[in-house]
């Protein structure tokens, strides 16, 4: 064979080449998974199957611009649902397998905003910026008050446009026998040696509204001392008891 007919079989073979190889390409990075499927992914893309941390999730987009799955992991408990991609790439083959069993069950909240975009809590909040309760050092504790008050150390709005709304809804109100002021326990600024102070053990419920999700915390507990300062009631922490268990919800609109 000549060089030249050599050089035109060479080149005819390239020709070949360049319409034959899309063609497998493609072939080969065609989508094996659709929107829903049960999946089990490798969410460290490790380089050997033996390092590899498997867990089950749920294809919710099939990102064809990109070429990768998108996955939503099953959740830990209390937490909110994370995500991953995979490439549909011959070389991620490895980090994406079927998986049997229904998806765990994903509670929701319901996102609330006004009309400027303010995340809104689930209820009216208190009006924290107006509670204000008259009293004299000496009289008994006035329960409902005291209440308002304890709330409104943790229950606020939120910044207009924005989120953080915290609501504080108490699941145990017990006050306890009275006493004089100690400096080095009840909590303010404002007593004396003849203030009377009430301490009363609180239990409740958080929660904090986010545009994503809301931060919900139970069983919180605390003793707080509540007085009068001058004419008007006080109360404040005193005494940690135990932080709720806490958990994530996401929200959708």
């Amino acid at each position: 064979m000549s060089i030249r007919n050599a050089l035109s079989a060479f080149l005819a073979l390239i020709l070949a080449a360049a319409f034959v190889l899309p063609g497998v390409q493609a072939a080969a990075q065609t989508p094996a998974f659709k929107v829903g499927d049960r999946v089990e992914v490798d969410s460290i893309e490790a380089s050997s199957p033996s390092r590899a941390i498997w867990k089950k999730g749920v294809v919710v987009k099939v990102d064809l611009s990109s070429m990768a799955y998108v996955i939503q992991l099953d959740p830990l408990p209390g937490q909110l649902p994370k995500g991953m991609a995979i490439p549909i790439r011959p070389y991620a083959a490895g980090w994406i397998h079927a998986a049997g069993g229904a998806a765990p069950a994903i509670a929701t909240a319901k996102l609330r905003v006004d009309a400027n975009g303010t995340v809104l809590a689930d209820r009216p909040l208190l009006d924290c910026a107006h509670a204000t309760f008259p009293g004299r050092n000496g009289q008994a504790l006035p329960a409902a008050a005291a209440r308002t008050l304890i709330r409104c150390l943790y229950e606020k709005p939120p910044v207009p446009g924005a989120d953080g709304a915290v609501t504080m809804d108490i699941t145990e109100f017990v006050p306890g026998a009275p006493h004089r002021w100690n400096k080095n326990v009840d909590s303010g600024a404002g007593g004396t040696i003849s203030t009377l102070v009430w301490p009363v053990r609180v239990s409740w419920n958080q929660k904090t509204f986010y545009r994503s999700y809301d931060q919900i915390q139970t069983g919180s507990a605390r003793v707080f001392t509540c007085y009068v300062n001058v004419d008007q009631w006080f109360c404040g922490s005193a005494q940690f008891i135990r932080d709720g268990a806490k958990k994530q919800v996401p929200v959708a609109p």
